[in-house]
């Protein structure tokens, strides 16, 4: 485990977050998500900031939200008979994500490799997504007997049309690059990590020719036709898995999970198989 959840670096107004995560594939867990949370909030008053981009160290973007780390804390949920922890923690771990959607800043996920389940509603959050050639996406939580409750429900159907949606939400199957970018779901697909970054550059460079206060003129117009529906289901979807599932349905699903071979620990994805996984023409 990592003690430093992602780094930061800033060249020519481009902040770039490069997650470490607390486990293996840049899994989501322990103080990732207070410390992007401040982050985010803090860049809104970083003028030499003009852009943040967000990626993952090594070949993947992030497997998603940690198991192992999250298995503990629903384990002293149920110890302490708290029926409200599930509710109120899932909120928290909102707060993160809505963080990135709310900065002032242009946010743009760079995208290579697993971009998986509380991953992939996190890049939903954001205002571009490039991805390179080998980048897989999949929102599984139904495997865990949970709806997705970090915002990918309510701000996915603003990139991809609903039938691809449910299909990816029902499923829980793994789309490659191409797919994603013909269903609108990455803005563009790049050959490798380099060119990847180097289109975060350029973008950078077109966003500052502009003045700071029209970018953020224009992202909040854009969300505030957007944000009471998402508040809304951000809430529904909160009580939803609370009431449908609760710390001990979640708990069990998780340590089962944790115990399949076939399934990396700190990813809610299933393995690849052949019926699973979705061809380029799927």
């Amino acid at each position: 485990m990592s003690d430093t959840p992602f780094h930061v670096t800033v060249a020519d107004g481009l902040a770039l977050v490069t997650i470490v995560g607390s486990g293996k594939g840049n899994a989501l867990g322990g103080s990732f998500w207070d410390e992007l949370r401040d982050f985010m909030e803090q860049a809104h008053h970083r003028d030499h900031i003009r852009a943040i981009a967000l990626t993952g160290e090594g070949r993947t973007f992030s497997v998603g939200m940690d198991l192992r780390w999250y298995v503990v804390r629903l384990r002293r949920a149920q110890r302490a008979r708290d029926r409200s922890f599930m509710d109120a923690d899932v909120r928290l771990l909102q707060q993160a994500v809505t963080a990135v959607a709310d900065c002032p800043k242009p946010v743009v996920a760079l995208i290579d490799g697993e971009c998986t389940g509380a991953a992939l509603e996190l890049v939903s959050a954001c205002d571009i997504r490039y991805a390179t050639r080998q980048a897989r996406f999949a929102l599984p939580e139904a495997e865990l007997g949970v709806v997705a409750d970090l915002g990918g429900l309510q701000r996915l159907p603003l990139l991809v049309n609903q039938g691809h949606l449910r299909e990816l939400a029902f499923t829980g199957r793994t789309i490659d690059a191409e797919r994603a970018n013909r269903i609108g779901l990455v803005n563009d697909v790049f050959a490798d990590p380099a060119a990847l970054h180097h289109a975060a550059r350029q973008l950078t460079d077109d966003l500052r020719r502009h003045p700071a206060h029209v970018m953020e003129g224009i992202k909040r117009t854009l969300d505030t036709v957007h944000q009471d529906g998402v508040r809304q289901g951000l809430d529904h979807s909160a009580r939803w898995n609370s009431t449908h599932t609760g710390p001990d349905g979640l708990g069990q699903a998780m340590s089962a999970r944790l115990r399949s071979p076939a399934v990396p620990a700190d990813s809610g994805r299933p393995a690849p198989e052949g019926a699973r996984a979705m061809s380029p023409q799927g």
